[in-house]
């Protein structure tokens, strides 16, 4: 979660502060944004010390269980902020480059089929098979990328998979997780009262990790507005 910054125009007013701190505190930085400290804690006891220590400077913790895996804790001075970023984070459709996978397999797909190219390119026996994967590739990506949206209502979450539209209420969604299911990306499954789970899809991690937690803040504002 935590953004590297570069330029000193950008650096938050607290950051030479936390430094100082952290360095005579023996706490390591590894990143840091305009509303957010990400430093190292490998245990759950290390992160309530931290968590107590840098609460004396305002810093707030922000649960992160990505984080929390890998050994780092996220504080914030402004949680509102950093809830506010998740909030309006867009969610409607894929981001773009997971848009472009079915072009890449189109654009292959024609320069290895010789039937549409008019092409004598050889050897026939290659290049007209993996055309022919890269086409089915195209279709299947395609359906699946391009196909899929997702909308917020009032009553439901609207999820369009391969172009046909499904509304799960919010009364159904216990909760939303995220697995790994390959090379950087996971699968977004929300937990239902009703059955064992659904799937969103699979997508690159940064946008798995966004949806799920922008549906975990929906699903918690949505239960206290109706407690």
């Amino acid at each position: 979660m935590a953004i590297l910054v570069r330029s000193n125009r950008e650096r938050p007013p607290w950051l030479d502060e936390a430094r100082e701190f952290c360095k005579g505190a023996n706490i390591k930085i590894v990143g840091w944004g305009p509303n957010l400290l990400t430093v190292e804690a490998k245990s759950p006891a290390r992160c309530s010390e931290i968590a107590a220590q840098l609460g004396n400077l305002g810093f707030h913790a922000i649960e992160n269980e990505d984080n929390s895996y890998a050994g780092l804790l996220d504080l914030s001075k402004n949680p509102t902020a950093v809830q506010a970023k998740i909030a309006s984070f867009d969610i409607s459709r894929m981001r773009w480059i997971e848009q472009i996978v079915p072009l890449i397999w189109a654009i292959c797909s024609l320069l290895l089929i010789p039937a549409i190219l008019n092409s004598a390119r050889e050897p026939r026996a290659i290049t007209f098979p993996v055309g022919i994967f890269s086409l089915v590739m195209f279709f299947r990506d395609g359906a699946r990328i391009w196909g899929w949206r997702l909308e917020l209502t009032p009553e439901s979450l609207r999820v369009r998979r391969y172009y046909r539209w499904a509304a799960i209420p919010w009364a159904n969604i216990r909760t939303v997780e995220s697995t790994p299911t390959g090379r950087n990306q996971e699968t977004v499954v929300l937990m239902l009262t009703s059955r064992s789970s659904e799937k969103l899809g699979t997508f690159v991690c940064p946008f798995a990790r966004n949806l799920r937690d922008r549906l975990r803040s929906e699903l918690s504002q949505r239960r206290h507005e109706s407690a």
